[in-house]
This record gives C-alpha cells, structure tokens and sequence, in this order.
C-alpha cells in the first residue's frame, strides 16, 4: 500500500551570514493514511522545520515530499495552497483566533476563503464544533472561552475542510495538564475515527501514546517505533 504521504531524501538548509545551517538531513519518511505519529527532538532538532516542509508550508532544498503520490513541491504556489486547503488542516500552539469573531466565525473563515458557499461554510462549522464538544458555545467570542475551548476551536477549524491529514505544532503547550489531557483525548478519538495525524511535541506522555514515535536530533531522524496505542493495538484480541 502506497503511503499517504512520502518524503524522500528531504533537504533544508537556512543560511545566517556566511553560516549554512542544514536544518533537515536527508529526510525519509512514510505515512500511511489514518498513522497517528509524534515528533519529538531537543531544540532545534528540526521538528517544526519538517511539519513546515513536509506541509509544503516552507520550501525545500533537496529531495522530493509526496502527497498522494504527487510532488508537493513540484506545484506552483497556488496549487500548493489550493491543495493544503483540500486535503490538510492545521493546529498551533498560538491559538491564532480572530478575537472579533464568534467561534463559528472562526471555523468557517477558511471554507469562505476557499470558496465554500456561505450557507455551507456555516453549517459544516457548526456540526464540527458540535463535533469537539464546542455546540454551546457556537456563538462565543475567544474571550469569553477557556484556553482548553480556544484550542478546541482550533481543532474544529482543522476539520472543517474535511483534511485527510491534519498536522499539529505542540497543541497543548499553552494548556495545563488537564486542559491538555482532554483535548489529547479529542485528537485520539479523532484518529481512531480514520483521521491521519502528525504531531509535534515535547511532552513525553503525548509521544509515548501516539501510534508512532520519531525522534530528531540535528535535523536527522535517529529513531522511528511504535508508540504504546499501537503497541497496545497489536496485543489486543
């Protein structure tokens, strides 16, 4: 079975000055559709450099990054963005949530921008807070929501594009650890509903109970197993 997504001798190197920094070494990586998979690495291993790359949010130096089997980087930019819109969604540490807008707002702005009528836009909104768990509050504005409620919307605003991949950049770093622990359990019960996930962390916990963990250290991966829900999963009946 082909993987989802491919990376292939993926390059990307940041110049400083005279200075070449290599940010990712000569990437290879398989994922396959509905993988839930970590990314772990001390600071400045390369994490969020390859969520960028692998994402087609930044460019490449080197090799080849497949969606689907086509060549991301082979797209023009407004393919590229066309095609992120479709298929990807994503979720920060920074909620990035336009304070002046209802939560449903929020949601919907990006299918408005990518041409979803607007009847449409607002009902797929709706039924992906309600989805979160966020239903009661459709109509609250960030700062009348908790910071675990923020991320949720985050979270719903990933979804609404209906992604096949979605890619998360240390989802609960600005959470508590309850705060955090639930809204885990939400991108847990979401994968276990088919969805692909590619997150980066530096939790342990949340690593360790991916389906997947990889860990970086200067720009290579240097280990790539099964975290313990797949390990729990193979040993069950």
């Amino acid at each position: 079975m082909s993987a989802l997504l491919e990376a292939i001798a993926v390059e990307k190197q940041y110049r400083t000055g005279a200075e070449v920094v290599h940010a990712l070494r000569s990437i290879d990586l398989g994922v396959q559709e509905g993988e839930f998979v970590a990314v772990m690495g001390p600071s400045g291993s390369g994490k969020t450099t390859l969520l960028n790359c692998l994402s087609g949010l930044d460019s490449i130096d080197g090799g080849e990054v497949r969606l689907d089997g086509r060549a991301l980087h082979g797209m023009s930019d407004a393919e590229r963005t066309r095609d992120r819109a479709s298929s990807m969604g994503f979720i920060f540490q920074a909620f990035n949530l336009i304070p002046v807008f209802t939560s449903a707002e929020n949601v919907e702005l990006p299918l408005l921008l990518a041409g979803t009528p607007p009847a449409e836009a607002r009902a797929r909104a709706t039924e992906t807070l309600t989805r979160v768990g966020l239903g009661h509050r459709i109509n609250h504005r960030p700062n009348e929501l908790s910071g675990g409620e923020q991320q949720r919307v985050t979270v719903a605003r990933a979804l609404a594009g209906r992604p096949r991949l979605v890619w998360a950049d240390e989802p609960t770093g600005a959470l508590d650890s309850e705060t955090a622990d639930q809204v885990m359990s939400l991108l847990h019960e979401l994968n276990d509903d088919g969805l692909t996930l590619i997150l980066v962390t530096h939790d342990e916990g949340i690593g360790a109970n991916a389906g997947r963990l990889i860990r970086m250290v200067d720009g290579q991966i240097v280990s790539d197993t099964a975290g313990a829900s797949a390990a729990a999963r193979s040993s069950g009946p």
